[in-house]
C-alpha cells in the first residue's frame, strides 16, 4: 500500500512539475470592448505567447492569435513591437501594410495580436534599422554584423488587455 501511495504521489509531483508550454485555445471576455489598433479581433482560439513555438512546430508560416506582454515599441512611430518568447529571444511584430501605429505606453501591457507568425532571416540592414528605431546607441548599431533567423509576426489587429 505504501508503494502505491508513493507511486501516486511521485506521478502527481512529476505531472505538476511539467513545464511544457500550454497550447490551449482561449477566449477573452469583452474583447470587443478593449482598445483596438487596426482590424477588430474575433474572439476565441487565442494561444499564449509561450506556446507559439510548440504550435508552429516546423511550419514556416501560420495564422494565429497570440496573447502576450509587449516588451518594446518603436520609438519613432510605433510601427513595430517586440515580445519575448519563452526561450528569451525577441519576436518582432510588424503591422500589415504599415497601416497600424501603436502608442509607446503599450510597453509592459498584455495584448492580443491577430495575424500570422513566420520564420524569417532578418538582414543586417534591417536589424540595424530596428536598433536605431529602438533608440540604441551608434556603437550598439555598429555591432550588428550578422543576419539572424527569427520568429516574427505580422499583425492586422492589436487588442489591449490591461
Amino acid at each position: 500500500m505504501k508503494r502505491i501511495l508513493f507511486l501516486v504521489i511521485a506521478v502527481a509531483f512529476i505531472t505538476a512539475c511539467n513545464t511544457a508550454p500550454k497550447t490551449e485555445l482561449h477566449a477573452i471576455e469583452n474583447i470587443k470592448e478593449r482598445p483596438i489598433y487596426g482590424d477588430s479581433i474575433q474572439n476565441g482560439n487565442i494561444i499564449e505567447l509561450t506556446a507559439i513555438s510548440t504550435v508552429m512546430r516546423d511550419e514556416k508560416k501560420m495564422d494565429m492569435k497570440i496573447r502576450g506582454k509587449v516588451e518594446e515599441v518603436c520609438k519613432e512611430k510605433g510601427c513595430w513591437m517586440v515580445m519575448k518568447l519563452s526561450n528569451g529571444e525577441d519576436m518582432r511584430i510588424t503591422f500589415k501594410d504599415y497601416k497600424i501605429f501603436v502608442p509607446q505606453n503599450l510597453v509592459g501591457k498584455e495584448v492580443v495580436i491577430d495575424g500570422f507568425a513566420y520564420r524569417d532571416t532578418t538582414t543586417v540592414e534591417k536589424l540595424q534599422h530596428y536598433a536605431k528605431d529602438g533608440g540604441k546607441s551608434d556603437k550598439e548599431i555598429a555591432s550588428i554584423v550578422n543576419p539572424k533567423v527569427v520568429l516574427s509576426f505580422e499583425a492586422k489587429g492589436v487588442a489591449v488587455m490591461n
